[in-house]
């Protein structure tokens, strides 16, 4: 059975038709092999597509033949060759070149711009860009190049530089202040911020073996969220990076809560970053190091180790601890670490291995709390009025922006700046962000709604 596919075009000098494809296609097939198959739906699409553009290109040329001062219609110099790459296949079109006309306007201008732009379509980078921002450039240009005819500017370098182009303009963009956009229907006037490090391989062998990658997540209850990543040592605006998620939610340095890990570098950097904010200590990090803490004062070898009498007040000194950080009584705990040193330091104690060890760790969680000592709330207290106290939602963004793309499930070794702009378009992406920057690019960039009317 023969299938012929027939194109009809319609414009203001008339109607015409022309035959696109014939398909040879089996009368009495299988259930399995009804219908087209891939290769003749990418061949229809890759003719379809060369005719729309070439029709197209016609128009616009025809257009810009008259001039826009007298109105005269300029002669033609010569025709050059543009390849147009799209989704659905290259096209070749002749671009015709034109003499200027008698008047004295630079009527050339306008066809001189359309020769220098980048003759490929946007739908086509949004579409790479957002794959690779999931998978690696090379599984990308297999992926497109198995369902779609896609024949150029497709190969994996090709991916990878449509994808950092658009990086570079997301990242000139998140410099902005952007407008309030998340609504603003919500029960809580706080926003909440985390931000957290992460480590990449670096792909320099001469240089250090890994580089530092920041992520993080700013939420408002009922309001929606925003991410944000950066490469802080390739990026001098993280600052304005990070502002300009904030302003989404339209909303003050005061009424925003940042959660810290307690990392000395990066709580100084969120502090000269939003400084009026309420910086708040982690309390997963600081369990954490508090039961690394108990684990040794209560262990079945430091009890060896140790007189009965010091071993069982070193145990009541840091008994409390949790507790007391727990329900806000920062300077009792520290008081408590303190005569824990003292004991440690006792001549009976000190020159046991264990006890050496122990007053490392100590001297550690007395530090770390000392350097954050203004972030240390109310745990209980924020607990108990339905208030956040763990930075878990840092973790999961950490793990979505990096890790699952980046360092965990690609082991790839990464430039920092290549790295910068891929985050760049993986936080659009997953943020649902990406293709209303494509339309804000592009006037007329296609929607996911078809305008396609079905004939009667």
């Amino acid at each position: 059975m023969q299938i012929r596919v027939t194109l009809a075009i319609s414009d203001g000098s008339g109607t015409s038709e022309l035959s696109l494809l014939t398909l040879e296609v089996d009368a009495q097939p299988s259930i399995e092999t009804l219908g087209l198959g891939l290769a003749d739906s990418k061949a229809l699409l890759a003719r379809l597509q060369d005719q729309i553009v070439t029709r197209q290109v016609q128009s616009l040329s025809t257009a810009e033949r008259r001039c826009e001062v007298c109105g005269s219609s300029r002669s033609i110099k010569d025709f050059h060759n543009v390849h147009y790459r799209s989704l659905f296949g290259s096209v070749v079109v002749k671009v015709p070149r034109w003499r200027r006309c008698e008047c004295s306007c630079n009527c050339s201008t306008a066809p001189s711009q359309r020769r220098s732009r980048r003759w490929i379509s946007a739908e086509l980078e949004y579409v790479q860009s957002r794959l690779a921002a999931t998978i690696p450039y090379a599984r990308s240009s297999e992926l497109l190049e198995m369902l779609l005819p896609v024949v150029a500017a497709n190969s994996p370098s090709a991916v990878r530089r449509h994808t950092l182009h658009v990086g570079r303009r997301l990242d000139a963009q998140g410099r902005e202040v952007q407008p309030a956009t998340v609504g603003t229907n919500s029960d809580s006037n706080v926003t909440t911020v985390g931000l957290d490090g992460g480590y990449l391989r670096l792909c320099h062998p001469d240089e250090a073996k890994s580089f530092e990658v920041v992520a993080g997540r700013a939420m408002r209850a009922g309001a929606g969220q925003r991410s944000v990543a950066f490469v802080r040592s390739v990026d001098p605006h993280s600052h304005e990076r990070v502002r300009g998620v904030l302003s989404a939610f339209g909303r003050q340095d005061s009424s925003i809560e940042v959660f810290t890990d307690g990392e000395i570098q990066l709580r100084q950097w969120q502090l000269s970053t939003l400084p009026r904010a309420r910086h708040i200590l982690d309390w997963y990090h600081l369990r954490r190091r508090i039961a690394a803490l108990n684990a040794v004062v209560h262990s079945q070898a430091t009890a060896s180790q140790l007189r009965p009498a010091d071993h069982d007040w070193l145990s009541r000194l840091a008994g409390g601890l949790k507790w007391r950080l727990w329900h806000g009584r920062a300077k009792e705990a520290m008081r408590k670490m303190s005569a824990m040193l003292y004991v440690l330091g006792k001549s009976t104690v000190c020159r046991k291995p264990l006890a050496r060890r122990l007053r490392k760790i100590t001297l550690e969680l007395l530090g770390y709390l000392g350097n954050n000592a203004d972030s240390l709330p109310n745990y209980g207290r924020r607990y108990r009025s339905g208030q956040r106290v763990s930075s878990a939602f840092v973790e999961s963004a950490v793990n979505q922006l990096i890790d699952k793309r980046m360092s965990k499930s690609q082991q790839m070794r990464w430039d920092p700046r290549s790295a910068h702009l891929l985050l760049q378009v993986r936080v659009r992406v997953i943020d649902g962000q990406l293709r209303d920057d494509f339309a804000h690019w592009y006037p007329g960039f296609p929607s996911n709604a078809s305008p396609m009317s079905s004939a009667a």
